[in-house]
């Protein structure tokens, strides 16, 4: 075994893993940027080009500034606050965020990544960043800022640590929760035998309301799943991967980071995974909607207050 690599790949884990605790650390300070403690302490808001933002998935933490958003994912570049660079990473003074400290931006390791990772917003640039900057084509750094300089070699430290930013922005990048939704219930259902009035019987609904779930109308919630399953002899997970897909703006609502600490709280009370939790809350959303009488009339974020309103107290 090559101990000395190991050891390195130990020393860059510790480094990458540090790097928020020490962010903690200099916030715990009496002297902390204005600006950092009014982002530390408001409710998560959605993320906006130019944020810093702490990305969690699983046992995964890296620094990220935000470059564009749409409805399902954010361009990020990572962000470290070591001194480790590239010829492709690009370093900023500490005036350049509200942080008030030098970043080190790997801009040739720009991701996709899915809303669902934001975890907290943890500062903002205050220099814009270029937007037609070419990892492979390095233009002018903005004011104070330079580019890093090329590696001497593939053991070099910097490239033990800057693989390990491409394996943290490569599970950040694949991090899914979202329910299949094949909308294949009402033949399951069928192929079992089961009718609109005895669904209502197993699962203890109005007739109106196990007719639409009989239909493929409305989706059954983890809860009746697991009932649901025991009757037809086969798993919680198969029905409701059978459940009919969710709406765009009900995932869209539940990847917010405002929904973050909620499915945490969920997941905590449950002894659920948080993925588990988030499918849970989604599905509960979603039938407290079906069950209103104007469904395309649905303002989903009062919906996904009031359902957590109810689980969480």
């Amino acid at each position: 075994m090559d101990h000395s690599r190991r050891e390195g790949a130990d020393r860059m884990n510790h480094a990458q893993g540090s790097a928020y605790e020490r962010l903690r650390a200099a916030a715990a300070q009496w002297k902390v940027p204005a600006a950092v403690r009014e982002v530390a302490t408001a409710p998560p808001g959605d993320p906006e080009p130019n944020q810093i933002w702490r990305a969690v998935w699983e046992h995964t933490v890296q620094l990220v500034v935000i470059t564009s958003v749409d409805d399902t994912t954010v361009q990020a570049i990572a962000v470290s606050l070591e001194r480790y660079a590239d010829a492709h990473t690009l370093l900023l003074p500490a005036e350049a965020s509200t942080l008030e400290q030098p970043l080190a931006l790997w801009w040739g390791l720009r991701q996709s990544l899915p809303w669902c990772v934001l975890d907290r917003q943890v500062s903002q640039l205050t220099t814009p960043l270029p937007v037609s900057l070419h990892p492979d084509c390095p233009q002018q750094a903005p004011p104070g800022a330079q580019w890093g300089t090329t590696l001497p070699s593939p053991a070099a430290t910097a490239a033990e640590y800057r693989g390990l930013v491409i394996d943290h922005l490569a599970r950040l990048s694949g991090a899914r929760w979202e329910p299949e939704g094949t909308g294949t219930l009402p033949q399951l259902l069928q192929q079992h035998g089961i009718n609109a009035r005895q669904l209502a019987e197993h699962l203890q609904l109005a007739p109106p309301q196990a007719l639409s779930v009989w239909r493929g109308q409305t989706p059954i919630t983890p809860e009746q799943a697991q009932h649901l399953a025991e009757v037809l002899d086969t798993s919680a997970d198969d029905l409701l991967t059978a459940n009919p897909a969710l709406p765009p703006a009900v995932l869209h609502e539940m990847n917010r980071p405002l929904r973050r600490w909620q499915v945490r709280t969920l997941a905590a009370r449950q002894g659920d995974t948080e993925a588990q939790a988030r499918r849970r809350a989604a599905f509960g959303v979603f039938t407290l909607a079906a069950r209103q009488e104007d469904r395309n009339d649905v303002y989903w974020s009062a919906r996904a207050d009031r359902y957590f309103e109810l689980h969480l107290g």
